[in-house]
């Protein structure tokens, strides 16, 4: 199998890499491996061109590259880049922009 360099997702899709969650609090104390749980945060690796409306005319993602968003808590297509997991999702999928 071909080693991936690159995805550009089509249309209204976006490639995230979901943010790790942090290993200790703001007051230093670390927390369990047992409790950790998926952040449902991300970020925006790249984003499709968008998709045509009913009236023919391109709609532009709702979100650019580099933004942090709210992840939905299931969903998203697993993709691996160079080992790395990462998420693909529709744009209105996206539940919010962190800023």
């Amino acid at each position: 199998m071909a080693s991936i360099k690159r995805v550009i997702p089509l249309l209204n899709r976006v490639l995230i890499q979901k943010l790790e969650a942090p290993k200790t609090t703001a007051g230093g104390i670390f927390l369990p491996d047992t409790k950790e749980q998926d952040l449902t945060m991300g970020k925006v690796i790249a984003t499709g061109p968008g998709e045509k409306n009913i009236d023919g005319q391109l709609r532009k993602c709702l979100v650019n590259e580099g933004q942090t968003v709210l992840l939905p808590s299931y969903g998203g297509q697993v993709v691996f880049v160079n080992e790395e997991k990462l998420y693909i999702y529709r744009d209105t999928e996206l539940v919010g922009i962190i800023n």
